[in-house]
This record gives structure tokens, C-alpha cells and sequence, in this order.
């Protein structure tokens, strides 16, 4: 995994132990449910290291990683609705994982507030050292898996997910049996691509925009309706002749429901002046991240319209975690 730096030294996580009153607490904490080394931990990072709260309040990230993300949702809904402790998720847990899983611990309609959206991201198709060199398309992958059944896998970060989805619907549109292999997060995923323990990936862009830069790996496509920028050589799906698998994740910032509105609006004040700045919007566009923030209502009504949109896509599939 990459190493991260702390926001904070470690004498300063006594703090959190004390007595005064959460909101004016020297110490907020954004927990996120997937490891270092991804998208939401990097945009976490970020936006916790640039936000600027009237009470002289700091912020730090804490990795909760398992369950595909879900530990960390449980986390914060599980603490007190006091704005002291904060969630970043991508869209996928939030709106996915209810209609997949039996017991997915959480509603997020009602045990989140919802605070705003941050950036969103299409996905790519990625592929490693496992795959000959000349499979530069997504057409020239497929017909590769066809012939190599026993290497026709895909990393994921967690099943359930976007990716995992957008898997399923490739393989099927290709005409082969594309198996997933659900990581602990995206991060963890690349780098099995990169070592040749797994033939391909399906990531959000930002996890594999360097590698790919590096020479690491090979970008097929994005599910964008345009081409990159970062990336102008690699086609859409749809291009690639997949319209389908048109996809974004977005990434969003809630607190446990029942979070005061005075503590709801100061942090979306102080998270979207972090997003505006320039430093951090160049970090962005540096990582394929699309800054987009909203309201406290549009990320709810956002909440709403993919939970219904992604319930009719995840029973097609007849995939169902009973736990």
C-alpha cells in the first residue's frame, strides 16, 4: 500500500479521549471503510487535511477497511450525531449494497446525513502484465479471455460494487464468464494487476491513472461518456462498442442522522471551501477526480435516485449476499 501521511502527530489522538463537548473538540475524525491507497482514502486526505472549522478544529482520516466498505458506514452510524465523527463513501455502498446483501447493517436514507457530494469518477477496464501486450482494446480482451478461461478473472473493490456490476454486464455483452475477486478496496486490487497475480481490474480511474502513466498497466477504456483528458488515447465502452457500460462513482460526505443543522451547516461550509481551493482541485484534475458539490438536499435526492436506479440492475443479476 502507499503510506499516508497523518493529519495529525499521535499525541494529539489523546484528545479524542477527552471530556469537552464533541463539536468543540480539538479533533474530528472522517472514517472511511476502505484501505489506504484508493480513491476515497485519497479524497478523504485531502478534503480532511484542507477543511478549516471556526472552533480550530483538526481533522483526521481513519481507515476502517472490510466488508467492501460497510464497516465504516456501521461505524458512523453508530456514533454520536454530534458532527465530531464523519463518513466519505463512494456512491456504490451506499446505494448498491442495500439491494445485494441480506443484512447490510444500515439504511442509509435513515441513519445518514447527508452533508454533500465531493468529486465523481468514471471507471476503467485495466489490464497488467498477465495480458500479452498486443491486447491493446477491449474487444482484443475479450477475445484473449474467451481463449484463457483460467485467467479470465477481474479485481474488484468488494463485491457488490459498481465495478463488480460493470464487470458482470462486460463479460456478458463479450460473451464470456468474467469472474470477479473482491478486494478489501481498489488500491489493494491494482497492485495484484501490476504483479501479475491477476490478469485485469475494474477501478475507478484516479486508482490506476499513474500506474498507467508508469507503464504499469494498460487503461482499455473508461465508462465516461467522453474521453479523458488525463487519458485522450483510450476509448469509451461505448466506443469500444459497449454503450451499456456508461458508469460514474461519486464519492459523498455524511454524519450520523440527527446531526444537528447548525453542525451540518458549518461543515458543508468549511468542505466546500476545501473543495474550491486551488491546491486541491489540482489534486483532483491531477487524479481524473470531478469536483461536484451539492446541497445537504441534493445529496439526498442524489441518495434516492441511484438506491432506486441501481435496485432493478442488482436483481437482474440474481447476485445476493445472504449474511
Amino acid at each position: 500500500m502507499i503510506h499516508r501521511r497523518s493529519v495529525l502527530t499521535l499525541t494529539s489522538l489523546a484528545l479524542l479521549g477527552s471530556n469537552a463537548p464533541a463539536w468543540t473538540q480539538t479533533i474530528k475524525r472522517i472514517i472511511i471503510g476502505l484501505p489506504p491507497g484508493g480513491a476515497t482514502d485519497a479524497i478523504a486526505r485531502q478534503v480532511g487535511s484542507n477543511m478549516r472549522l471556526p472552533d480550530g478544529a483538526s481533522v483526521i482520516v481513519e481507515n476502517r477497511p472490510g466488508a467492501g466498505g460497510r464497516i465504516g458506514v456501521v461505524a458512523v452510524k453508530n456514533s454520536p450525531p454530534d458532527g465530531a465523527t464523519l463518513l466519505i463513501s463512494p456512491s456504490s455502498v451506499l446505494t448498491i449494497f442495500p439491494h445485494v446483501y441480506a443484512n447490510v447493517g444500515y439504511d442509509p436514507v435513515r441513519d445518514l446525513q447527508p452533508i454533500t457530494s465531493l468529486c465523481e469518477v468514471p471507471y476503467s477496464i485495466t489490464v497488467g502484465p498477465m495480458v500479452p501486450e498486443s491486447v491493446r482494446t477491449l474487444k482484443d480482451f475479450a477475445s484473449w479471455a474467451r481463449s484463457n478461461k483460467d485467467k479470465s478473472f477481474f479485481g474488484c473493490p468488494g463485491e457488490g460494487t459498481t465495478p463488480h456490476f460493470v464487470g458482470w454486464m462486460f463479460g456478458k455483452a463479450a460473451g464470456f464468464d468474467f469472474r470477479q475477486v473482491a478486494y478489501k478496496g481498489g488500491g489493494p486490487a491494482v497492485l495484484d494487476v501490476i504483479g501479475g497475480q491477476i490478469a485485469s481490474t475494474i477501478n475507478v480511474v484516479s486508482e490506476v491513472l499513474q500506474h498507467a502513466k508508469a507503464g504499469k498497466v494498460r487503461v482499455l477504456a473508461v465508462s465516461s461518456a467522453q474521453r479523458l483528458p488525463q487519458l485522450p488515447d483510450v476509448q469509451t465502452m461505448q466506443e469500444a462498442g459497449f454503450p451499456t457500460l456508461e458508469a460514474a462513482e461519486w464519492f459523498g460526505l455524511f454524519a450520523p442522522a440527527g446531526t444537528p443543522a447548525s453542525a451540518v451547516a458549518q461543515l458543508h461550509r468549511s468542505v466546500v471551501e476545501a473543495m474550491a481551493k486551488s491546491e486541491v482541485r489540482r489534486f483532483l484534475a491531477d487524479a481524473c477526480l470531478f469536483p461536484k458539490t451539492t446541497s445537504p438536499e441534493e445529496l439526498a435526492a442524489l441518495l434516492r435516485k441511484d438506491l432506486d436506479h441501481w435496485g432493478p440492475v442488482a436483481k437482474s443479476t440474481g447476485f445476493r449476499i445472504e449474511e
